[in-house]
């Protein structure tokens, strides 16, 4: 997916990428799509050892491709001289004979930024301060929003790790309940499977449309989490809503019409096909829907959390966040190897497959 933010130059795109990653990069290499003035797809990937650089290069050059920018920014963080310069080679090579325009290559280290392919006196070879937040409006907004990235990528695998056992098993017992109750009230019955249906709707819309209360996962009764988890047992439901999240990954018509009505009755259209609506809010309600998505799998018992950290994976890799697909995919096969669509995912990712996207 490419939600866009106007930046007037890299410095401003260094200052964004946290918000946009969600957390502050570190030891890995940054690839940017700008469409004129816009910042497109955002891709990350950790430094790789000097044999893997190969194989880094080729998973990231296919999203970047399929993306068609105008041009690229690459950029290298690091925490000594020189680490990310073969990475940076490399994908400067791939870009060419990809016939993709980079437009710059930036190093970030020590808390400044350096152009490697500038030699004019606005790029001085100390490298310049990374800017204040204040000084990029795009930043602004978000800090005034109250929304801040976390700092490195460890804190942002613990957002997906149970944070309250307690709750967990609490959760556990009530889905155990709601889904023997759910099969035998539906079994053959389709008006009583359209009202089970619609009572796990009604919970979801609180979770992807409510934009009030960020810690919304947090404050919701354990029957309404055990029945979150019910719900993506029902394939056609789960399938559904990553239909509704991740336009594109799933032909609208393969969703079961009857299904479709209610989906499309208890979420409405997702703010990021409205195109009325500013860039940066729609990022900001990308932004909620993951953090309630990694605080509905931070409750899920493991018995119940493949499909809500398989949903989450599929939202994260549609909006090309590479890392917390990981993250995601590795809990989820973790504790259900054999978990078809996280196996399906997993080799998406592998193979640097991204969905047909509806640009917002």
């Amino acid at each position: 997916m490419t939600t866009t933010i106007h930046l007037s130059g890299p410095a401003d795109v260094l200052a964004v990428l946290p918000y946009q990653l969600g957390f502050h990069p570190s030891d890995c290499l940054v690839a940017v799509s700008l469409h004129g003035t816009r910042m497109g797809l955002v891709q990350r990937i950790d430094l790789p050892p000097p044999e893997h650089i190969g194989d880094a290069v080729a998973a990231m050059i296919v999203p970047l491709r399929q993306d068609n920018p105008t041009a690229v920014l690459l950029i290298g963080f690091e925490d000594r001289e020189g680490e990310s310069r073969a990475m940076l080679d490399e994908m400067d090579d791939a870009c060419e004979a990809n016939e993709i325009w980079v437009n710059d290559r930036m190093v970030v280290r020590g808390g400044r930024w350096f152009d490697l392919d500038c030699a004019r006196s606005c790029c001085p070879p100390e490298g310049l301060q990374l800017p204040s937040v204040s000084d990029v409006p795009a930043v602004a907004e978000f800090v005034g929003r109250g929304i801040c990235p976390l700092p490195d990528r460890s804190a942002l695998a613990e957002r997906v790790e149970i944070s309250s056992p307690l709750l967990s098993r609490e959760v556990s017992a009530l889905a155990g309940e709601w889904l023997r109750l759910r099969r035998e009230s539906t079994d053959g019955d389709e008006t009583e499977l359209r009202e089970c249906r619609a009572s796990e709707l009604a919970v979801w819309s609180r979770v992807l449309c409510d934009e009030d209360d960020a810690e919304l996962i947090q404050a919701f009764p354990p029957q309404d989490l055990a029945m979150l988890a019910v719900s993506l047992t029902d394939v056609d439901l789960r399938d559904g809503l990553i239909a509704w999240l991740c336009p594109g990954t799933l032909p609208l018509e393969l969703v079961d019409p009857t299904l479709f009505d209610q989906l499309s009755r208890a979420l409405l259209e997702p703010m990021w096909l409205n195109r009325d609506v500013r860039d940066t809010e729609q990022v900001m309600a990308l932004q909620r829907i993951e953090h309630r998505l990694c605080g509905l799998c931070a409750v899920m018992p493991d018995e119940w959390a493949a499909p809500s950290l398989t949903v989450l994976a599929s939202f994260a890799w549609w909006r090309g966040d590479g890392a917390l697909t990981r993250i995601a995919l590795d809990r989820a096969l973790k504790i259900d190897p054999h978990y078809r669509l996280a196996q399906l995912l997993e080799r998406m990712v592998d193979l640097a497959i991204r969905p047909e996207r509806e640009s917002a």
